[in-house]
């Protein structure tokens, strides 16, 4: 019995070649997009549980609220860790982990390197395995274990355990480290890892003071003895909140939390300061539904195949019927030959998925190659079995309980007919228009979208600047002055950080009742001048006056409007225990990325020997020669430090390469869904047109033009189309519209523009894929048309 469905179904396939061909291409792309989304989510599921404590190992988070909104950072008090093991039994270890910039070098080489400082049970706690050399010697503050890639970079293929470091901390504090281990090559599912890890009482060389509660790490992580003790440690939390906030007043917190440590990747996307890696929740809920819209696509191309062409198999169903079928059995061959279809299909999406999806999928999002090995993921096996099962199952089984109802006298009579106003198929077509047309209006958004990026007024002229950062008030001055004599140099500013990668200042600002959570930008007098910052109001810093710098204060127009003034000229608040007065108002600026809104900002004065970074304004679109002239400046002031050079626009590298992502992402898929939604308009065009031959060699006959024979075939299908317009492309704008919201502070206005070009776009691919059909047709010898059968 099988076998003879089997033989039935490939005979079937082969006499609808063309059709047949369309369902298991349109198919295996679809399930090709579904595999690599699969492999993406259960990648990011798996993050970190190739850590053997990973059940009971969490790390501790806070909780803060700005001007009224929550905000989880992931940073936590020096002393956090090693109380929490004093004080609590459940809490068995800690380790902290903070990574600092520093040059290191090795003979001749000099680089500029992360070093993480990370306590002696680091290594127990984490499962990251050494390729040579032992951790018994962490403990040692002289110790130093490198990365593979690291080891290769200072050794070569030289062994590199015994040989020495010397790290340059801070532009004046120089260690000697002999390297102790080598770690093996990272898995790719680690959301976190090292180049260079030191023991964390080196620290204590850089100033840090032990049980100092204002001074954060990167992370915390403890162990607890069993994963059900953390709901005891999280109800001790409270306790060392209140510690924390009578030290930093300025700055309190709500609360501290645990994550455990599979979730902090997870989590990483809405967690400020996260050192984890990681995609959000949303992204990959948005992939998800783009793979399923991409198959369902395909699938209702197989509906709607297996419909339209089940006339030619009237005779075969009557003399089925007639000989004693049965329709249950009828139905079985039917979803039979919808498995075949879905199994060939499996093969071609599987080659499709290694060859091609999974590569261009991780250049569109800038990620690794995801391991592609099916036979060794059985989740995957198994959820391609669902797959495909479900895809049989769902597109066979409304056209099998269709045709298998037919009257078999009906049929073998020749009086049977697919209804011509069949609701399913004009419904199916109409869905799959509109779905075809919510992707390619969301190409056209996040492209407009990211262009607007590219030419966004960020509140001063980021362009013609370049910032170098130099390692001491010596060097600072140096640098500045050897700068102010080249003839391309404008101005010269200084400041404590730089826009868009400031170190995140939090403080309280009070005025009278009314306080605002806001952030603290230290900068020399010339500064507001330099990157071209406007001012709305008042003046800037006076140059080096000790009076500015210790009473005066700019704000951004996001602070004015959270302290509800109408004019700030003149306050007079409390800011970090001191009183200060506000001498001016600048215009909002972007100094985080664009997917997060400007917060409140406080510019304050800093005296030369505090400035570290140097903000230039040149004159020349000759960079790469300024940088030569900088250079030679550079080594006269740092002979130990590398020259590093970069311009002021490269900050918004991270918003740009995010809209780009996006953007790639959903032209990619409109692309996909454009090509099966014309694969699909193709073979019903063609159908169309074998049902009506006689009908149009007649009325070719009687005179009918070429375009009314186009009118004729053309006319249902552009209906349908301008249907899925009137119906989808509101509901696109608003999806749109929101998705653009829910990822950005800052994005394009949607406007109809992009969807009138998107009507267009669908109703020109059609007229293109089928305008050599109808003409064929139209301008064919009716004689021919009339002796078909």
């Amino acid at each position: 019995m099988i076998r003879n469905f089997f033989k039935v179904a490939l005979r079937n396939l082969i006499k609808q070649k063309l059709f047949a061909g369309f369902n298991i291409l349109g198919i295996s792309v679809g399930i090709a997009c579904s595999t690599v989304v699969y492999l993406f989510i259960q990648h990011h599921q798996s993050q970190d549980a190739f850590h053997v404590n990973a059940p009971t190992t969490f790390m501790v988070n806070h909780l803060r609220t700005t001007n009224g909104e929550p905000e989880r950072w992931a940073t936590s008090p020096d002393p956090i860790g090693p109380v929490l093991q004093a004080d609590l039994p459940q809490v068995t270890r800690f380790v902290r982990f903070h990574g600092v910039g520093a040059v290191v070098k090795s003979g001749s080489n000099v680089f500029h390197e992360s070093i993480h400082f990370a306590d002696p049970a680091f290594f127990s706690l984490f499962s990251f395995p050494l390729q040579a050399g032992s951790i018994e010697l962490f403990s040692d503050p002289s110790s130093l274990v490198l990365s593979e890639p690291m080891a290769r970079k200072y050794f070569g293929e030289e062994d590199a355990i015994g040989k020495s470091l010397t790290v340059l901390f801070d532009g004046e504090i120089r260690r000697n480290f002999t390297v102790t281990a080598v770690a093996a090559p990272f898995p790719n599912t680690a959301s976190f890892h090292f180049d260079m890890v030191v023991n964390y009482g080196v620290g204590k060389a850089l100033g840090w003071r032990e049980g100092d509660w204002s001074r954060h790490v990167q992370a915390t992580f403890i162990q607890v003895r069993e994963p059900g003790d953390v709901t005891r440690v999280t109800a001790a939390l409270s306790h060392y909140a209140n510690r924390y906030n009578a030290v930093n007043r300025q700055a309190p917190i709500q609360a501290f939390y645990l994550d455990n440590l599979t979730q902090i990747s997870q989590n990483s996307h809405e967690t400020r300061h996260s050192f984890a890696s990681g995609t959000s929740p949303t992204g990959l809920i948005m992939l998800g539904i783009l793979a399923g819209l991409v198959l369902f696509m395909a699938c209702f191309n197989f509906m709607n195949y297996t419909i339209a062409t089940s006339t030619t198999r009237f005779k075969e169903i009557g003399v089925r019927k007639v000989l004693g079928s049965t329709r249950k059995q009828l139905i079985r061959q039917f979803i039979g030959e919808n498995l075949l279809v879905g199994c060939l299909a499996l093969g071609l999406g599987l080659l499709l998925a290694g060859t091609l999806f999974l590569p261009t999928f991780s250049r569109l999002i800038d990620f690794y190659q995801l391991r592609f090995n099916p036979l060794d993921n059985w989740k995957l096996i198994g959820f391609l079995v669902l797959l495909v099962g479900s895809i049989s199952l769902v597109s066979g089984l409304y056209p099998s309980l269709y045709i298998s109802a037919f009257s078999p006298i009906a049929v073998l009579k020749g009086k049977q007919r697919i209804a011509s106003s069949n609701g399913l198929v004009r419904t199916l077509l109409v869905v799959q228009f509109g779905l075809s047309m919510f992707t390619v209006a969301a190409a056209i958004v996040t492209t407009q979208n990211a262009q607007f990026f590219r030419h966004m007024d960020v509140g001063y002229d980021q362009t013609q600047l370049v910032v170098l950062r130099a390692d001491g008030e010596q060097s600072f001055n140096q640098l500045r002055d050897a700068a102010l004599r080249l003839p391309d140099v404008t101005k010269v500013a200084g400041s404590q950080d730089q826009i868009g990668r400031t170190g995140d200042a939090i403080a309280i600002l009070e005025h009278g009742t009314t306080r605002s959570t806001t952030e603290i930008m230290r900068i020399s007098s010339e500064y507001i001048s330099t990157l071209g910052l406007r001012l709305s109001q008042g003046r800037s810093f006076l140059s080096n006056s000790p009076t500015d710098a210790d009473q005066s204060i700019i704000v951004n127009q996001a602070l004015v409007k959270a302290m509800g003034w109408t004019s700030a000229l003149g306050k007079r608040v409390r800011l970090q225990d001191k009183v200060c007065e506000v001498v001016g108002v600048v215009d909002d600026f972007n100094y985080r990325f664009f997917f997060l809104k400007i917060a409140p900002c406080v510019l304050k004065m800093n005296l030369p020997p505090a400035n570290r970074v140097l903000t230039i304004k040149v004159n020349t679109p000759d960079i790469a020669r300024l940088s030569d002239q900088l250079k030679s400046e550079w080594q006269k002031a740092m002979p130990d430090v590398p020259f590093e050079i970069s311009r002021q626009d490269d900050v918004y590298s991270m918003s740009y390469d995010e809209a780009r992502r996006v953007k790639d992402v959903f032209s990619y898929v409109a692309f996909l869904t454009l090509i099966i939604s014309a694969m699909g308009l193709f073979a019903l065009v063609s159908l169309n047109i074998a049902k009506k031959t006689k009908e149009i060699g007649i009325r070719k006959v009687l005179g009918a033009s070429a375009f009314s024979i186009a009118n004729l075939l053309n006319r249902e299908f552009l209906i349908l189309i301008t249907a899925a317009g009137i119906l989808f492309l509101p509901l696109a704008f608003f999806a749109l519209k929101g998705l653009l919201g829910s990822i950005y502070a800052y994005h394009i206005p949607v406007t109809a523009g992009a969807f009138i070009t998107t009507l267009a776009v669908m109703l020109l691919v059609a007229l293109v894929t089928i305008g050599a059909q109808v003409y064929k047709i139209a301008t064919a010898n009716p004689v021919k048309a009339l002796q078909t059968e």
